[in-house]
């Protein structure tokens, strides 16, 4: 019951909250059974703290359903900011999942992963000097 209360809080899809919940199977079904243009919008429909589906499962370390939703997103939809200013691959990064996710990814093809894997670098350097390991330019 409280589940269901949140959920309804959050303003989650059926995508989001079957992935929120771990379902991989029910994930598939869903993508599997959604043809492609309302699959697009399903993927970037965002809940009431603007979360995409990638971002849900990233957030919840959710790695099998990471990898089976990856191939349906392009750099500008997994780009998709949430509210608080991250995207899924800042989720993974900050959760500290990115090198375990990279090394799980690369079923995908060498196009996405040279994606994620230059997205995912370009997310580290700006965490990094964000929290100042770096040197602020004068």
């Amino acid at each position: 019951m409280m589940e269901k209360q949140l959920t309804g809080i959050r303003g989650d899809s059926p995508l989001q909250s079957a992935i929120r919940a771990g379902n991989l199977e029910l994930v598939r079904e869903i993508t599997s059974q959604s043809p492609e243009g309302e699959l697009k919008e399903l993927l970037s429909k965002r809940n009431n703290s603007c979360e995409t589906a990638l971002y849900v499962a990233a957030e919840n370390d959710h790695l099998d359903i990471v990898k089976e939703l990856i191939g349906y997103y392009d750099i500008g939809l997994a780009g998709f900011k949430a509210r608080n200013g991250f995207d899924a691959f800042h989720i993974a990064a900050k959760n500290g999942h990115l090198g375990k996710s990279l090394n799980d990814l690369k079923w995908v093809g060498v196009e996405s992963l040279l994606l994620v894997t230059t997205y995912c670098m370009l997310v580290h350097l700006t965490l990094l000097y964000q929290i100042g390991v770096f040197a602020k330019p004068i």
